[in-house]
Parts: structure tokens; sequence; C-alpha cells
């Protein structure tokens, strides 16, 4: 008897032993059971996931001795001619090579015929999108109203060309692209009746490049089986496969450690003499990114459904120490761009060449808080312990420190420990550019005694202040120890809100009415700050926080006000003469412009 290949000897026999189309193998099982079997199907999916397999499962299942049955038996008379293709009751025809019109003609004579002991005439058109539209036209007739148990199944990889008139006389199953992990177990499976050794990373190179075809995967495996013999190591198989060996990606990231474009130059070399496809390099080197990455990660490497063996998932671990997870995925999105610029290049050798010098050349990812700690920048703690990635956050330290906030504020927990349980505060120096009717002409502030509760220290150094402000009827807000309190709450809560209100001066204000002025430079900020929404929010975060109703009433200054500037009061260096100067006059801004000879643009 001659050879009988794994993709013929391994086909499945029955609906359970079908891979990863679950939802097409009970639909029909459960069909069968309940008597309600179309005349007509559609299975469509991309080449070797099951079509034909299951339609011929589906053809024994109904013509079994002991059916219609969900389980035939694979041992009756009709069971055999049916796996064996000799059946008269099923007829499996290629519709690549029987597209005319005459063919289907011939195949509506045959229609007619009644069974040759089946149970039921059972047509399989395999390719079927391959037919003529005249083809179709002439089979619409006998699809919509076919003789008593007759059967249609059409296979197709390209469903689109189907005609909406078939579409809508059948059934349509989609086949799914079949998993990598499901073609790995369905591989050791055969492995282990075949009592054939494997090293499970070898098979799964063998389920990868199958690429959710088991049709495939199993053609793979008898060609690494046949140069392998009774052991299939991953390197063999990496051989036969035609792919590129895990070294050769080592060496490339040892080049990009070590910023070397010869060594990285010397690796397409070697690719292409020993006759690797570029393609299958920049994939390899994808998926060996993807490794690092995930090793980056605790966990995820040996958590994939992959077993590695443990001197495997060492060198991945030991190599991705070696970078960051921003290096890594910046990495990973250039190889992924050249693998795509790579299929419409006319030189695809350059191209391949290029990426790898941009990779020598690429700078490692650090955020700000690390940059400013190497070049021992004076920033304050509290702005370095802000992520970098928060530029809200950043806008809030910024603008606090503008409002010396810390100098309205309560003292500090070291300083509070000392004052005297009852005793005044000391004079804090108004931070404000004019001072309001009310106060003296020094500038200061009424002494503000400190409670007992105020003098005990904070058992949090993160705690922000909070303060209880609160009007008897008819009395006028203290608004300018009311007004910075207020920025500091919103800056902490809203930051982007916060930062925005902090640029208007106060106009005027009342009892029950805060008047707020933006210059004609904050036009967006004035924009963003009058939307309803935020009004709202604005006012009931101030109601929130003081028990009392406020109106804010807010304007846009035009060129020329015509009103006097000392009936306008605001934090000190709120506003600045220039929005540009402020920026650079930023420690931490200014210490990156150094390094890098920048400057600041509109």
């Amino acid at each position: 008897m001659s050879y009988l290949v794994f993709a013929r000897k391994w086909r499945p026999p029955t609906f359970d032993d079908v891979v990863g189309q679950e939802h097409i193998t009970e639909t029909l099982k459960k069909a069968i059971e309940k008597n309600r079997v179309a005349h007509a199907y559609i299975f469509t999916g991309t080449r070797g996931v099951g079509k034909t397999t299951t339609a011929r499962i589906l053809a024994k299942a109904l013509n079994c001795e002991k059916g219609p049955t969900p389980t035939p038996c694979g041992e009756c008379l009709s069971c055999k001619d049916i796996v064996t293709g000799s059946s008269f009751d099923v007829l499996e025809i290629d519709g690549a090579s029987n597209n005319s019109v005459n063919d289907i003609r011939e195949l509506r004579e045959n229609v007619g015929y009644s069974s040759m002991g089946g149970k039921h005439r059972i047509f399989v058109i395999d390719e079927v999108h391959m037919l003529s539209n005249s083809a179709f036209n002439a089979l619409l007739k006998t699809l919509e109203e076919p003789p008593e148990n007759v059967i249609f199944i059409f296979a197709t990889t390209e469903p689109q060309k189907i005609p909406a008139t078939i579409h809508s006389r059948c059934q349509r199953y989609d086949f799914r692209r079949i998993s990598a992990d499901h073609i790995l177990e369905r591989l050791v499976h055969i492995c282990d009746r075949e009592h054939i050794s494997y090293e499970k990373a070898a098979l799964m190179l063998v389920a990868r490049k199958a690429d959710g075809s088991m049709r495939d995967a199993l053609s793979l495996l008898d060609q690494v089986y046949s140069f392998c013999q009774e052991n299939l190591s991953e390197k063999e198989v990496r051989s036969v496969l035609g792919l590129v060996g895990l070294e050769v990606y080592d060496r490339v990231m040892d080049a990009v450690l070590d910023k070397d474009g010869a060594v990285m130059l010397g690796v397409v070399q070697e690719v292409l003499y020993q006759g690797f496809d570029l393609q299958e390099f920049i994939v390899g080197l994808q998926e060996h990114l993807r490794n690092l990455l995930f090793a980056r990660i605790p966990g995820a490497l040996t958590g994939r459904g992959i077993d590695l063996d443990e001197e495997t998932a060492r060198r991945f671990t030991a190599s991705a120490e070696r970078f960051t997870e921003a290096d890594l995925l910046r990495m990973a999105e250039m190889v992924k761009r050249t693998e795509y610029d790579l299929k419409r290049s006319a030189f695809p050798r350059f191209q391949t060449e290029l990426m790898l010098l941009k990779l020598v050349h690429l700078d490692s990812t650090v955020s700000i808080e690390q940059m400013v700690k190497m070049l021992g920048g004076n920033v304050a703690d509290d702005a370095l312990s802000l992520p970098a990635t928060n530029p809200d956050a950043v806008m809030q330290t910024v603008v606090k420190k503008k409002l010396n906030i810390d100098s309205v504020s309560a003292p500090e927990p070291q300083e509070r420990a000392s004052l005297p349980d009852d005793g005044p505060a000391e004079e804090v120096p108004p931070p404000y550019d004019a001072v309001p009717p009310g106060f003296n002409e020094s500038g200061s502030v009424q002494e503000v005694p400190v409670s007992e509760t105020t003098a005990e220290p904070s058992s949090s150094e993160n705690d922000t202040t909070s303060f209880e402000y609160s009007l008897k009827p008819g009395e006028v807000p203290d608004i300018q120890q009311l007004w910075p309190l207020f920025l500091e709450t919103m800056l902490r809560d809203r930051p982007k809100l916060g930062s925005f209100l902090s640029l208007a001066t106060v106009a005027g204000h009342s009892s029950r009415t805060i008047d707020l002025r933006f210059a004609q430079a904050f036009n967006f900020q004035f924009q963003e700050v009058n939307k309803k929404s935020n009004r709202e929010e604005i006012t009931n975060i101030l109601h929130t926080l003081t028990g009392n109703s406020f109106e804010i009433r807010m304007t846009l200054e035009t060129e020329s006000t015509g009103e006097p500037q000392q009936n306008y009061f605001k934090p000190a260096g709120i506003v600045p003469v220039s929005i540009n100067d402020e920026i650079e006059q930023e420690p931490i801004i200014q210490t990156v412009l150094d390094m890098f000879d920048g400057e600041v643009i509109e």
C-alpha cells in the first residue's frame, strides 16, 4: 500500500474531531437530531479549515445505516464509500473545472434520479465561486425547490463572488481561521499517536507557519518529520521551514545595544547568503521582539499557552532586561512598519538595512523625571514626583508655585507644632500686585488665629490644605483670602480648569458675586471656562467649599478697556507679561532648553 500523508491519514472522521469549528459542528449535530437539515448550505472560510471535511461528515451522518445520526459509525458500507469517494449518493464536483452552464444542466438532470440505497442524495460543489453567471442562473430554480432528500453543499474561499440570489437560498456557515494553540494541540496528539518525539517549541513553529490552516500544518509536519526522522528539534525545524535562528536575532539586539551598524549590515548579508527570505526575517524579528516584551512583564512569557523550555525562557529574560518596555515598543513599531512597506518596495534589501540602522541609532526612552535627576536638576521634590505623562499635574505644580500658595496656606506641620495652642499666626504679606479697600496700606492682612486642630501636624505629608469659609448675612467676602484657596482646590481636583481660572484677574466682587476678567491673550481659556458645564462646576465647587452661593461673572478684555488698573487685583505672577518668558524661567524647562540648545515657540 502506498504511503498516506498526514493530511489524509488524520482527516477528522466525526464532528467532534473537527478542530476549532465548534460553532458549526454543534449546530449541524443539533439540526440532525431535530430533523431540521436544510436543503442547501454554503461553507466559507480560508484554505484547510475543514469545509470539505465537514461536508463529508455531514453526508456520512445523513446516509449512515444507523442514521441519520450526529455520530456516524464509519463502519457501514455507506460510510466507507463516502470516505473513499465511491458513493453513488454523494457526488463531489470541482467548480473550477465544471463551471459552464452545460455542466450545471447535466447536474440538474442527475438531481432527478433516485438514490442508490442511501437516504439522501448530496451534491458537494467545491470552489463554487468559479461557476459562471449563466451556470448560477441555471441552478437557481433547482436550488430553490430541489427534489425530496436532495441536499446541496457549496464550499468556497471567496463567498463575495457568489450571487445574492444563491445566498438567499442557502444557509451560510463561516469557518474560522484555526488558532495556533488549537493547531499545536492537534499536532501534539498526532505526534503522540505516531510515536514521534518532539520539542514543543518546534511544533509551535509549525503551527504558526500554517497561518490558521490545519491542512497546511499537517503537510508541514509531514515535511519536517521526513527531515528530522524520530526527533523534531527546534533548530532543525527552523532550517527546514526557512526560519531564521534565534542566534541571529540575538546578534541584532546586541548590535542595537552596542550601536554597531556594521554588525547589522552583516546580519542582512548573512540572511541573504543562507537563502532566507527577508520577509520571513522581518516576521521572525517581530516575534522575537514580542517575546522580549512579554519577558519584561512578569508571568506573561510563560502564560501564553506556549511551554518554553527553561533555557529559552532564561535567554529571553536575560536579553529583555537590557531594554525598557518603551524601547521594545518603539522597535516593534518600526519593524512592523517595515514589514508593511517591504511588500511594495522595489529594493527590499535596502528597506531592511535602513530599518536595522534606524534601530542602531534609536535613542533610549527616558522620562523627564529621570532626565532631570541625571542632570542634577534643582526642581522641587513635589514636581519631580509627578508622572512625566501627566501634563495637567505638571501645570498644577507650575501654577501653584506662581500663586505662592504656600505663603497664604496654613504653616507647614513643623512650624505649626511650635506655635502656642491659642496663639496668633505670623503676619503673612499678601501676594498681590494691588491692595483692595479694607486692607492697610502696608498690604498686610489681619492676624488670623490658628486653631488647635490646625496647630497639630498633618497625619500625611501628602494632605492638601482644606478650608472652611462662611459669610454672615450682609458680610462682604474676604476675596483676597478666599480666591487663592479656591484656586488651590481647583488645581488639585480639576487641574486643567484650575489652570485656566488662575489666568484671570478679579475685577470686582460683592457679597454674592465675583467678577473675573480675562486678558485678550487668553481668549481660548476664557471660552473654555465660560462653557455652561464648566461654569456650573466652578459654582458648585465654590458653594461646596464655602457653604455660600456665588455668581461667577466673566468678561474678556478688549484692546483698550478704559478702566483704571487699580480696580483690578490678581495673585502675584499669575498673568505673565510674556508667556514664553515665564515658561523659560521654569527650572525643569530651562534645564531641557540648555541641554538641547532649544527655544520655546508659540
